[in-house]
């Protein structure tokens, strides 16, 4: 329920991870793209926020709505 915890979509295998820890995103910049069936979906930021964290590493299975990226 918190809009600076951005998590999973669906679940699948995180399989790239565009930002890094104390980085500036700009609004609709990819944050991470998660891949189930052979198809991708890309993660977008909703806002110009910084990275704080990132909770998972590429290449790891997820499920939906795990936390992959904290937005300061």
């Amino acid at each position: 329920g918190n809009p600076k915890h951005i998590g999973s979509p669906l679940q699948g295998m995180l399989s790239k991870v565009f930002v890094k820890k104390g980085q500036i995103v700009k609004k609709n910049e990819p944050l991470f793209v998660i891949e189930a069936m052979k198809m991708e979906t890309t993660v977008t930021a909703s806002a110009e926020v910084e990275v704080k964290n990132i909770s998972l590493k590429e290449g790891v299975r997820v499920n939906a709505d795990d936390l992959v990226v904290i937005l300061n």
